[in-house]
């Protein structure tokens, strides 16, 4: 039977990539057509924008051309369908928060979609029904340059080797580079029986699932059982065996829980709360840290943190480690902007992160040991140990920065060096070097312990 777990997990892939793919086709189109009829501006993101309209019948694989032929003929349904369903889900509450009535919600739609490829779920994930957000128009950059141009070029260009995807490879990974990172304990894979537990809480993590989706926690109890989040309870041959079952389709490793640093513990529902911590290299091929948000659970879900799991984010002040109002991703207007954590009621504006240098500082140090990949988004635990690795993204969803902080990333400093490493686009900074080119694998080896300076 194990061939058709694998054939379930093989079809869920394939339509969750092709789905993905037609969506972000058709948001594309409308940037195409304006880019035909009319030159990109002489910008950072303009020159980026010129780059996705080349790439966009560049493919990487031959079956996109599958998705873009879906795209020409899906368009009216993805357009209307996602306007229809996303506002009858939020309209009537944004109205009321916002004054932008349903019908000029649905106009503002159909115009931010011809004019900048704006669909229904981004109108709401960047709360471009307020006025001051609605006239940034091109300031965001959207999934589908990123996740479908800028990404894959990346990838092109440097074909990196390091490991991000392999979460156990990872692990040992940043061991023989003396990071502070969340260790494998042990792998579970092909359905075969898990060796021996260790008598300790357990997280359970797809090897190489992202999105927090599959992950588990588990508690010891003491008395030879584990729990799980959810309050099913199995001793220890009863998790091995449930462990082998999981990993029929799919492998998975088995880490140790790490718990929230005791000043950040009213903000926790129980999951481990990480900072998003986003990493570039510079013109000099030096990490650059880009950004930063805060993430928490909330609900129900006491096992991930997870923007898109329904956790909540909060924006990150670099020079301070200060939390702005969370809110969670937008495409359901029911949570808006916080103060305060939903579940707890601690306060989440104004307050300072612990450890936030050691934070940004251990952001840094693992890009110089990853420095064959030009963009990281890194995942970091606060601990009452310090500071530890959760894991590293190669193509980092920039929702999560974008919304929290209620502006776009189109003309700002990731734009400039995207632009510099995809197009040789000269910034401020680099007429120092006067364009000097990095080898980023030979740079990789090359140990520094500089710090960071924010």
């Amino acid at each position: 039977m194990g061939w058709i777990v694998k054939a379930r997990h093989g079809a869920k892939r394939f339509l969750k990539w092709h789905g993905e793919a037609i969506v972000y086709r058709v948001a594309g189109l409308p940037v195409l057509i304006g880019g035909l009829v009319s030159r990109s501006e002489a910008t950072a993101a303009g020159e980026l924008r010129a780059l996705y309209l080349r790439h966009y019948f560049d493919p990487d694989l031959g079956n996109e051309w599958f998705d873009m032929a879906m795209a020409l003929l899906l368009w009216p349904l993805v357009l209307f369908g996602g306007m229809a369903l996303f506002t009858a889900r939020n309209g009537r509450a944004i109205a009321a928060r916002s004054g932008r009535s349903v019908p000029l919600q649905l106009w503002d739609q159909l115009r931010l979609y011809c004019r900048h490829g704006y669909l229904a779920p981004w109108y709401y994930i960047f709360s471009l029904h307020d006025a001051e957000l609605r006239s940034a128009g091109p300031g965001f950059l959207q999934r589908f340059e990123t996740k479908r141009c800028v990404y894959q070029r990346l990838a092109r260009r440097l074909r990196p080797t390091t490991p991000l995807s392999d979460k156990d490879a990872f692990a040992r990974h940043c061991a023989a580079h003396g990071l502070a990172a969340t260790p494998t304990l042990l792998m579970a894979g092909g359905g075969s029986a898990a060796p021996a537990l260790p008598e300790r809480d357990l997280f359970v993590k797809p090897f190489r699932g992202n999105g927090g989706k599959g992950a588990q926690r588990w508690d010891w109890l003491s008395d030879g059982r584990y729990r799980r989040a959810d309050g099913l309870i199995l001793d220890s041959a009863g998790l091995a065996a449930h462990l082998a079952a999981i990993s029929e389709g799919e492998a998975h490793i088995v880490q140790p829980r790490l718990r929230n640093h005791p000043a950040i513990a009213d903000l926790s529902n129980g999951a481990l709360q990480t900072v998003r911590a986003l990493t570039c290299l510079d013109e000099h091929g030096e990490p650059e840290l880009i950004g930063a948000v805060f993430r928490m659970g909330i609900g129900a879900n006491g096992t991930v943190d997870n923007f898109h799991a329904g956790g909540i984010v909060s924006a990150i002040d670099p020079a301070t480690g200060t939390l702005g109002p969370a809110t969670d991703l937008g495409t359901s207007a029911r949570i808006g902007w916080l103060d305060a954590h939903p579940d707890s009621g601690a306060t989440i504006a104004g307050r300072a992160l612990p450890l936030w240098r050691d934070v940004a500082e251990l952001a840094i140090a693992a890009h110089r040991a990853f420095a064959d990949r030009i963009l990281i988004g890194w995942d970091i635990g606060i601990t009452p140990e310090g500071v530890r690795l959760v894991e590293g993204n190669y193509a980092p969803d920039l929702d999560i920065m974008q919304r929290p902080q209620r502006r776009g990333l189109a003309d700002s400093r990731l734009a400039e060096l995207l632009a510099f490493h995809l197009l040789g686009r000269p910034t401020e900074r680099s007429s120092e070097s006067k364009h000097k080119s990095v080898d980023c694998r030979q740079k990789a080896a090359l140990p520094d312990q500089s710090p960071l300076a924010i």
